[in-house]
C-alpha cells in the first residue's frame, strides 16, 4: 500500500469518526435548544392568556394550541411541562405537542389553561441532521482526497525521483549521483545518507571484486605448480608402488582444489553480473550439442535420452552461462540417473525440462540449489553445479523449480 492511500484512508476513517459523533452531539444540543426555547414560548403565552382574560374577561380558545377551560378543582397547580400526542384529522396521525399548564384562579374562578406547540419529530430531526452531517463530510472528504493528493505530490515528488534513480543503481557505476533536490530537510538528509551508501556499497564491491580476482590468481599458480612437481614425481622410474599412490592422490585434490576454486570465481562473477555480452543463443543447438560431450557417461550407464528439442530456439543471454546451464543440468540429470534409466530432455521457446529416474531425495528439496549441498555425502562432487544454475537464472530472470513425481527427478526452467 502506498503511503498516499495510507494516509488518505487514515485521514476518511478520523474524519468519519468525529462527523459521527458531532452529529450525535449535534443532535442533542439542538433537540435541548429547540425544547427550551419552546418551553419559554409557550410560559411567555400563558402569561399573555391570563392577562388577556383578567383584562377583557374573554376566553381565547386555538385549540390545539390554546386550551382553556373552568375546572371545579379546590387547590391551584403550578407549572406543569409534559409531551403528549394529539391526533391531526388533516394529516391523519398523531403529532408531538409539547405543552405547558397550570391552574390558576382568575376573577374569583378556576381556570385551567394550556399552551401547547408542535415539537420536531425526532425521525425528521435525525434525518436532517443525518443529511447535512453526510453533505458536509462528503464535500469535506473530497476536498481533503484532491488537496492531499496535489500537496502529498508535490511534497514527495523529490523522494520518488530519488527512488527511481536507485532503482537504475549498479555497483559497478562508481560515479553514482542523486540528482533529485528537495526543500526538505528530511529529505534532502535522506539523500546524503544514500549517497554515502551506495559509495561504500561500490568500495565493497570493487575491493571483493579485486580480493576475488586477485586469490582466485594466487591459489591457482601455486596449484599450476604442485601439479606440475607431482606429475613430475609420477614420472620417476623407480617409484614404488605405494609411493605412485600417495603421488597420484595428491595429484587428483590439487585437481579437484583447482576446479573448486575455478567454479566459485564463476559463482562470484555470475553474482556481480560480470557477464555483459549478450546475444541471441541457439538453446536448440546446444543442446544437442552438450548431449553428445556426455554420450561416454550415458553409454556408461545404459542410459536411454528422449528428446523433444523443439528447433530455432533462441534465447538472449551470455553464450558462456548458457553453456553452463545445458553442461550442468545434463551433467546432474546423467550423474543422478539410475542404470539403464530414461532422461527427458524437453525444449521449447518457454521452458527447458529435464527430467531422470533416481531414488527420492533423502533431504529437503528446498536446499537442492544451495552451495554445496549434496544428496549424497560420499559423492565426490562440489555441490556447485544446480548454484551455478539457479545463479545464471537469476541473473537472467529466469524461474527455476524441481519437481519429484512418479520416481522422477525434474528441473524446470521457464524463460
Amino acid at each position: 500500500m502506498r503511503l498516499l492511500q495510507k494516509t488518505n484512508r487514515a485521514y476518511f476513517l478520523i474524519s468519519g469518526t468525529a462527523f459521527i459523533i458531532a452529529g450525535v452531539v449535534f443532535y442533542f444540543v439542538i433537540s435541548f435548544f429547540f425544547k427550551d426555547q419552546l418551553n419559554e414560548k409557550l410560559m411567555s403565552d400563558i402569561k399573555v392568556i391570563i392577562s388577556t382574560i383578567k383584562r377583557n374577561g374573554t376566553l381565547p380558545n386555538y385549540y390545539p394550541f390554546i386550551e382553556i377551560r373552568e375546572v371545579s378543582v379546590q387547590s391551584e397547580r403550578s407549572y406543569e411541562t409534559v409531551d403528549i400526542l394529539i391526533f391531526d384529522a388533516i394529516e391523519k396521525k398523531e403529532i408531538p405537542f409539547r405543552q405547558i399548564s397550570l391552574v390558576d384562579s382568575i376573577n374569583g374562578k378556576k381556570y385551567f389553561i394550556a399552551a401547547r406547540d408542535t415539537l420536531l419529530e425526532e425521525d425528521d430531526l435525525l434525518e436532517a441532521i443525518a443529511i447535512v452531517t453526510s453533505s458536509v463530510f462528503i464535500l469535506l472528504l473530497i476536498s481533503l482526497y484532491f488537496i492531499n493528493r496535489k500537496l502529498s505530490l508535490n511534497i514527495w515528488k523529490p523522494f520518488y525521483k530519488t527512488l527511481d534513480e536507485l532503482k537504475e543503481f549498479s555497483h559497478d557505476k562508481p560515479g553514482f549521483r542523486l540528482s533529485s533536490v528537495s526543500k526538505l530537510d528530511e529529505f534532502t538528509e535522506l539523500n546524503k545518507t544514500l549517497e554515502k551508501l551506495t559509495q561504500k556499497v561500490i568500495s565493497d564491491y570493487q575491493s571483493l571484486k579485486r580480493f576475488t580476482e586477485d586469490a582466485s590468481h594466487e591459489i591457482q599458480t601455486p596449484l599450476a605448480v604442485i601439479q606440475s612437481k607431482l606429475e613430475t614425481l609420477m614420472q620417476y622410474p623407480d617409484l614404488k608402488k605405494d609411493q605412485a599412490e600417495l603421488i597420484n592422490s595428491a595429484y587428483v585434490y590439487t585437481l579437484r582444489i583447482s576446479k573448486l576454486t575455478q567454479t566459485l570465481l564463476l559463482l562470484t562473477k555470475i553474482a556481480n553480473d560480470q557477464f555483459p555480452e549478450r546475444r541471441a543463443v541457439n538453446l536448440s543447438e546446444l543442446l544437442e550439442e552438450k548431449i553428445n560431450i556426455f554420450e561416454d557417461h550415458i553409454n556408461g550407464k545404459s542410459l536411454i535420452i528422449k528428446k523433444e528439442i523443439e528447433p530455432e530456439c533462441f534465447l538472449e543471454t551470455n553464450f558462456f552461462l548458457a553453456e553452463s546451464l545445458v553442461v550442468n543440468l545434463i551433467g546432474n540429470a546423467v550423474k543422478h540417473s539410475i542404470t539403464g534409466g530414461i532422461i527427458n530432455i524437453r525444449l521449447d521457446k518457454y521452458h527447458l525440462e529435464i527430467s531422470n529416474p533416481g531414488k527420492p531425495l533423502s533431504v529437503p528439496a528446498l536446499n537442492l540449489f544451495d552451495r554445496f549441498y549434496k544428496t549424497d555425502k560420499s559423492s565426490d562432487s562440489q555441490g556447485l553445479g544446480l548454484a551455478i544454475v539457479k545463479e545464471i537464472c537469476k541473473l537472467n530472470k529466469w524461474e527455476i523449480r524441481y519437481e519429484h513425481k512418479e520416481d522422477l527427478h525434474k528441473v524446470i526452467v521457464n524463460f
